[in-house]
């Protein structure tokens, strides 16, 4: 258990170091009310993270249980793929629209550049939701290691792109550096891995096709 589990372990670590490397950086290149500013407009985003969990685990069991078949096992992969990523875009839209009016409202204010950040970071939700997803297909395949390889890759990408977009666009660049890492993480480094190539194949028809969910 512990030699299945170890990887688990590092990447629950690991997530937690690159989910929040962003605020250290910013108080450390802009200061405390950066920061602030920063945090407000995060903690708007990532309200919506419990929803992915309990629809994976309510609904993963039964693509468990089609794993004797193939063909059907990956249909309700491609699925699930589909609706993560499709319910967070709907989410990140909504957010993106109302974000002035939710900060102004919930905030004041004095808080209204954090309106920028959520229009960013909030879009950074829809490769959290599949993580979600493809997260329980790789400790279902027993790929533990690969799980916390794709999120190293997005903990060591975070800091340069921080430092670099902060530099360039404040506390906005920060988010579109987390955007970037879930990016690189999530979908970007199945292109490396040839056991996950079929995978990304499943995530991006459920990018380009919605009406995927029904087939």
């Amino acid at each position: 258990m512990l030699k299945d589990s170890w990887p688990l372990i590092f990447s629950g670590v690991t997530v937690m170091i690159y989910l929040r490397i962003d605020q250290i950086m910013i108080k450390e290149m802009l200061g405390k009310t950066e920061v602030g500013l920063y945090s407000a407009a995060v903690k708007l985003a990532e309200i919506w993270y419990i929803i992915p969990g309990i629809i994976t685990t309510s609904l993963f069991p039964s693509i468990i249980n089609s794993k004797k078949s193939k063909p059907l096992y990956y249909k309700r992969l491609q699925r699930l793929y589909t609706l993560m990523i499709w319910m967070a875009i709907g989410i990140a839209l909504l957010m993106t629209i109302f974000s002035d009016w939710l900060v102004s409202f919930l905030y004041g204010p004095a808080f209204v550049s954090a309106a920028g950040v959520l229009k960013i970071y909030i879009w950074g939700g829809v490769f959290v939701y599949l993580s979600a997803a493809f997260g329980k297909f790789l400790i279902n395949e027993n790929m533990t290691k690969k799980n916390f390889y794709r999120v190293l890759l997005g903990a060591i990408a975070n800091i340069p792109l921080n430092y670099f977009f902060i530099k360039k666009y404040g506390i906005c660049g920060s988010a579109i550096a987390s955007l970037i890492s879930l990016f690189l993480a999530n979908y970007f480094y199945d292109f490396f891995d040839k056991d996950l190539r079929h995978q990304l194949k499943l995530k991006t028809i459920a990018f380009i096709n919605p009406m995927s969910i029904l087939k």
